[in-house]
């Protein structure tokens, strides 16, 4: 997979990054690299390195200013038995189906969240302090994110009458690999606010389609906000390992049919 303008990006903007990319202990930088990130709005090469060592097994790494553990065994309980992105056609999909150009829509694909960790959904909205990383001065102890998956279901339409149905997708922080590409606040939020054309929209209709809903991204209830803002790092893996980049060029050929209001 190739993210050219990715790698740039990381280039020159190293110094800018590094400056602000961990904050203090009362969370100062945050703004400060939500801002960078924003201003960036697209990949980076890769997850900051933050300080190192936690007893999780996997590597700490700041992403979007929050501690992660990646690059580490997938859980072994069986609520996260399933299949790795890595291991189904999802995997670099929008790499090997590019668009041919503004007005092509197909192949596209759908996702309907079946599960999630639960403290994707904290009980109170905004950043968990606790979990941001801090200045290498710090006497602060870096805490990382505890292990948090995602379940899911994509339906690929080929074709508006031919599909490939995945169940039993699962990603969780520890299947991001080190050298894997990650997505800004500003990309992320970009992509929440994405629409279908009329072409191919079925309105308010959210469902596997083959037509998408109006708004690739529902964001119904406060629940929905918090999992998509606290799980954003887990759904830009998901964006990567496809391939895809509707958040940075407003590709419109991936939709959600939930988030946190599971559905049936």
């Amino acid at each position: 997979m190739k993210w050219k303008a990715g790698k740039w990006i990381l280039t020159a903007s190293t110094s800018l990054l590094v400056s602000c990319a961990v904050p203090g202990q009362n969370g100062d930088g945050h703004d400060a690299i939500q801002k960078t990130l924003d201003s960036i709005g697209g990949f980076f090469g890769g997850p900051s390195n933050g300080a190192g060592g936690s007893p999780q097994s996997g590597k700490m790494v700041s992403i979007n200013a929050a501690n992660i553990i990646i690059d580490g065994p997938h859980p072994s309980d069986s609520r996260w038995q399933g299949k790795l992105i890595s291991q189904t056609s999802l995997y670099h999909f929008f790499d090997s189906h590019p668009r041919r150009g503004p007005s092509d829509y197909w192949p596209r694909i759908a996702i309907r969240i079946d599960d999630y960790s639960e403290t994707l959904v904290p009980a109170t909205g905004g950043v968990e302090i606790k979990y941001m990383s801090q200045m290498p001065s710090s006497s602060q102890q870096n805490i990382a994110r505890p292990i948090e998956c995602i379940k899911f279901t994509a339906v690929i339409w080929k074709t508006p009458k031919q599909s490939e149905r995945i169940e039993n997708v699962v990603h969780c922080n520890a299947d991001i690999r080190m050298n894997e590409a990650t997505l800004s606040v500003g990309a992320l939020t970009d992509y929440a606010s994405l629409i279908s054309p009329a072409s191919m929209s079925s309105g308010q209709v959210r469902n596997f389609g083959p037509k998408s809903p109006s708004k690739l991204l529902p964001d119904y209830t406060q629940q929905d906000n918090r999992l998509y803002t606290t799980g954003r790092y887990l759904f830009g893996s998901i964006f990567t390992q496809l391939s895809y980049r509707g958040p940075l060029d407003g590709d419109p050929r991936l939709w959600f049919i939930n988030l946190a209001q599971k559905s049936n």
